[in-house]
């Protein structure tokens, strides 16, 4: 499965902001920082908002702060606001979209695979990921995670 752009620009919007410590960010400095088109940066900003992952804050100094500490929002949660979920074939969420879904071994292969990568993604927090170093392994097994 690939991952749209949306949800990879999406997750690195919210390290962005968990980066930042507890002032807002604005998306002129998200969008700079991490080199995306402010107005297709604002359309994600906009869903985050909706699911209640972040939150706006209005006026001079105001832009962007998480909804709840770092630690309490995971990966899944950035993935599912901005995808619907992990889903590696459409037949796995909409049985109806193929003939074959209620007898196919390969959807059921797939909506193991999708329910293993949601609940791997389950365990990893905003949090983490924020203080994760590039440098260091990022592994199933990694203890920081």
């Amino acid at each position: 499965m690939k991952l749209s752009t949306r949800s990879r620009y999406g997750l690195r919007a919210m390290l962005n902001i968990a980066r930042s410590g507890n002032g807002p960010v604005s998306s002129d400095a998200i969008a700079g920082c991490e080199s995306i088109s402010k107005k297709y940066l604002d359309g994600i900003l906009g869903k985050l908002r909706s699911a209640g992952l972040i939150k706006s804050v209005r006026g001079q100094g105001g832009g962007y702060k998480l909804a709840r500490h770092p630690r309490d929002i995971t990966a899944v949660e950035v993935i599912e606001a901005l995808e619907g979920g992990v889903c590696f074939t459409r037949c796995v969420k909409e049985p109806g979209s193929c003939e074959k879904a209620e007898t196919c071994a390969a959807r059921a292969f797939w909506s193991l695979v999708s329910g293993a990568t949601t609940e791997l993604m389950r365990g990893i927090t905003i949090e983490k990921l924020a203080r994760w170093n590039p440098g260091d392994a990022l592994g199933v097994n990694d203890e920081d995670l």
